[in-house]
């Protein structure tokens, strides 16, 4: 196994398992509202930021080279980014609209 696969993997094994609990505190202060696809992005939004960390130190520990792990941090970032914006995108719709005067 590549190096660099190496690291993605055990990032993101701990990044599933440390979004649990960031997702499951995340709940408990703003409930998710938008059903069961809002609060799967949700999790996966939260996984994708806690991934980041380790694989940042398995690379350095495995000996990658900066670029790729800035450009895979950075991707990291862009899917998270994105799993918010689905997110946000069916949070949107459960909103209660609001009584502006």
């Amino acid at each position: 196994m590549d190096n660099w696969l190496l690291a993605i993997v055990i990032g993101m094994a701990f990044g599933l398992l440390i979004g649990i609990k960031i997702a499951r505190d995340s709940n408990a202060e703003a409930p998710v509202r938008g059903g069961a696809l809002a609060s799967a992005l949700h999790y996966l939004a939260c996984a994708g930021m806690a991934s980041m960390l380790p694989f940042i130190i398995t690379g350095l520990v495995i000996g990658l080279p900066f670029l790729k792990l800035f450009g895979t941090a950075v991707g990291f970032l862009v899917l998270t980014g994105a799993f918010l914006l689905l997110y946000a995108i069916f949070e949107r719709q459960t909103a209660t609209p609001s009584t502006a005067q």
